[in-house]
């Protein structure tokens, strides 16, 4: 009698613990850290780009000041200063008008100058962060005066880890953990690590919303060498949502130059954007510089203009 008992006590406990195991919730597999970088990237080419945009581009710098000057062809330079001038240029202001995929903007200062300007700093957008990350804020260049020309990957790399500064292919991704947005929301931190040419690949961390996939936070390492002296920071793009779009709200600049090993200048930016607005199109004359006037030809000399 106890023996069939038992047996009919371990089947009843052993149908019980399965029906326990069936009941439970199934854990999701989690994703590998290159497939959630790969669904954040997809995620910002998807987002829509406004037609056009007008802010206020407000430059707040400490130890170095950015300066705007004028080129030959109407467009402007963006300059880097160092030293005793940087107080009085620590803080500008300038009232932005950009257009969508448009080459230049309109940037018009306090005193009413204004500056048409090729730089990403001045496109906060998912685009604009993009040629940021890989022009520098110069912007784009043509292909024989780039900054870094395209390397040759290592066998078995696709190609168009060469093509992009942000492939997956062209990174080592790991898991960062648990991070915040800038708006202080939950946030997924990821960790890459160029695997060839860190001066094109230099993406270091990003951050994901894990509710839209939509990348909060982005930094990027910068890099330059001239003989002796070597200049090196960083880059972080904070975006958030402005109206229907994800813009970037700000960005802080970070650089340090050495020499011989000693560092020898330092100094930090943050660059702000506000007060958005988002008209359907802005024409493209106000952010067309005006053509330069023809200098003027030489006075022919008594000889060229004596009868004959």
């Amino acid at each position: 009698m106890i023996e069939p008992f038992l047996k009919r006590s371990a089947i009843l406990l052993l149908v019980a613990l399965l029906s326990i195991l069936d009941s439970s919730p199934v854990r999701a597999a989690v994703p590998s850290a290159t497939a959630y970088y790969e669904a954040a990237i997809a995620a910002m080419k998807r987002l829509p780009e406004p037609p056009a945009a007008i802010f206020t581009t407000k430059f707040d710098s400490q130890g170095l000041a950015f300066s705007l000057g004028p080129l030959s062809d109407g467009r402007t330079a963006i300059y880097v200063m160092w030293g005793g001038n940087t107080a009085s240029l620590g803080r500008q202001s300038y009232r932005t008008w950009m257009r969508a995929n448009g080459d230049l903007t309109l940037n018009v200062g306090a005193k009413g100058k204004r500056y048409y300007s090729a730089s990403p700093i001045f496109v906060p957008t998912w685009p604009g962060a993009y040629d940021f990350l890989r022009y520098g804020w110069d912007g784009k260049k043509p292909v024989a005066k780039a900054l870094h020309p395209l390397a040759t990957p290592p066998p078995g790399l696709k190609t168009i880890a060469v093509v992009s500064a942000i492939s997956p292919g062209a990174y080592h991704i790991a898991d960062g953990g648990a991070a915040l947005c800038p708006d202080g929301s939950p946030g997924h931190a990821l960790r890459l690590t160029a695997r060839f040419d860190p001066t094109v690949h230099t993406l270091s961390r990003v951050v994901i919303d894990p509710s839209s996939m939509r990348i909060c936070s982005l930094r990027f390492n910068i890099f330059e060498t001239i003989v002796a002296v070597s200049l090196g920071g960083y880059v972080q793009m904070n975006f958030g949502q402005e109206g229907p779009y994800w813009m970037v709200r700000n960005s802080r600049i970070v650089i340090a130059i050495h020499t011989f090993g000693l560092q020898i200048k330092h100094g930090s930016a943050t660059i702000a954007y506000s007060a958005m607005k988002f008209p359907p199109s802005i024409p493209l004359a106000l952010v067309t510089p005006p053509t330069p006037a023809p200098s003027p030809s030489p006075a022919p000399s008594a000889s060229s203009t004596a009868s004959p």
